[in-house]
């Protein structure tokens, strides 16, 4: 299920609700607006033919029919109401005669049934009549439904504009209400995302903060959650420190067996008969040295985790390698024939001077030791740097665990599976992230890539 937001999802199902509710009102108020007009204007027909029924009903036939004079023959004038008056004799044999008719009254007046009828002249103009026969005259009132039409559109605009207004300042209310009643959370979810990234303080910020001000029903959810992230902190800050005080601890006694180590192999060198003790001895000092390395990496490492404030300024990549090169030729002497490094593509990056030192030390070293290659090459591109060797790589599986703390390829390997993982926090610390590439046989290409995460 895709990720949603609580807050956008009320608002979207109370504004559907809201707008459902007054379609429904207003479709319901249009079919009753549309039949009570109905019956309404139709009254108003009926009316009008009786009132002019009663009217001519008062001037004697004779008269009627000697001083009326209709016009007939303007029909082409647009009326959007007619009205017909016609008188029937008493003798059958002779046609009804037209005593009154309005300007433009359509022919087809005539010709209507008694009572109500909705029709379509010889124009296309739909007209809603009434007709009615008392005694000799014959009254038919008439009006375009267009009429009717333009009536209800009227009323129904008058009705509509403010119930369309009146909605929007329903919804931005709500938006309101409901921004001010998820504040609480909006600034516990912003302290979250803040502390993301950030070290103990933040969490002091995060663990004292009001809780009074947080709707009762994830009271208890918030502090479970607080107390949880709390007591993780715990754990890790022991963890770290439980590392640190080990590692400083047993760096003296590791100094001292080393220094009687050597005394001893130097005691042992001088008698000819005493070769394998010199061969022991010598095992026994590579050992304490690998477990001196060891130590020293675990102590960088707490204190990386530990470090608040960095001195990140503009480092020179061609000045931080030629410095980490001349410390390995103490171990490896022909390390200029194994490390190819591209001068020119080298520039400059933003970091920690002593960090970079680590991270560039620590992958070189990897690459000489463990990938078992004839050559690794150094090169920039794109702000990115690569250090490529030429070994025997490694497998997918391989590559999804290399930069997790002791983990090795081998248990016959000489390291400890911390070199890659100091190099993967102290680029996280700065920011950047180390990327690797890889496939069996065709070697391992660790990227540093300095291109900020965040940009």
């Amino acid at each position: 299920m895709k990720n949603y937001s609580l807050k956008w999802r009320l608002v979207l199902g109370i504004v559907g609700t809201f707008i459902v509710v007054w379609a429904v009102a207003f479709a319901w108020l249009y079919n009753n607006l549309e039949n009570k007009m109905s019956e309404t204007l139709d009254e108003r027909l009926s009316a009008s033919a009786h009132m002019v029924a009663r009217l001519l009903n008062q001037i004697p036939s004779n008269e009627l029919l000697e001083s009326a004079r209709p016009i007939v023959n303007e029909t082409d004038q647009q009326n959007l109401i007619a009205c017909e008056v016609s008188f029937f004799s008493a003798d059958i044999s002779l046609e009804k005669q037209i005593v009154a008719r309005t300007r433009g009254a359509p022919n087809e007046l005539g010709d209507r049934p008694i009572g109500f009828s909705t029709w379509t002249d010889h124009n296309q103009n739909v007209w809603r009549s009434y007709v009615l026969k008392k005694q000799h005259l014959r009254v038919v009132s008439a009006e375009k439904v267009e009429v009717r039409e333009k009536l209800l559109v009227e009323i129904l605009q008058s009705v509509l504009y403010p119930l369309i207004l009146t909605l929007i300042i329903c919804i931005l209310l709500i938006l309101w209400v409901i921004r001010v009643e998820f504040k609480p959370v909006d600034d516990m979810t912003k302290a979250l995302i803040i502390y993301k990234n950030k070290h103990d303080k933040e969490l002091e910020y995060l663990t004292h903060r009001s809780l009074k001000s947080m709707p009762k029903e994830i009271q208890p959810f918030i502090e479970n959650i607080l107390q949880l992230v709390e007591r993780l902190q715990l754990s890790l800050e022991n963890e770290k420190n439980f590392s640190a005080y080990a590692a400083h601890e047993l760096r003296s006694p590791l100094t001292a067996i080393k220094t009687n180590v050597q005394l001893s192999k130097m005691l042992a060198e001088q008698n000819v008969n005493h070769q394998d003790l010199v061969e022991c001895l010598n095992d026994a000092e590579i050992n304490i040295s690998r477990y001196q390395n060891l130590l020293e990496q675990l102590l960088i490492l707490s204190q990386t985790e530990h470090q608040k404030d960095k001195k990140i300024g503009k480092i020179y990549l061609n000045f931080e390698l030629n410095q980490v090169i001349d410390q390995l030729k103490l171990i490896y002497a022909d390390i200029e024939n194994l490390v190819v490094v591209d001068w020119k593509s080298l520039g400059s990056v933003m970091i920690a001077d002593d960090a970079i030192q680590i991270i560039l030390r620590n992958i070189i070293e990897n690459a000489l030791k463990h990938a078992e290659t004839s050559q690794v090459k150094i090169y920039q591109k794109n702000h990115k740097l690569y250090v490529q060797d030429f070994g025997k790589g490694m497998s997918k599986d391989d590559l999804k665990n290399a930069g997790q703390r002791f983990w090795r390829k081998s248990s016959q390997g000489q390291g400890y599976g911390l070199g890659l993982a100091l190099c993967k926090v102290l680029m996280q610390q700065n920011n950047y992230q180390m990327l690797l590439e890889s496939g069996l046989g065709q070697g391992l290409t660790v990227i540093l890539d300095f291109n900020p995460i965040n940009a």
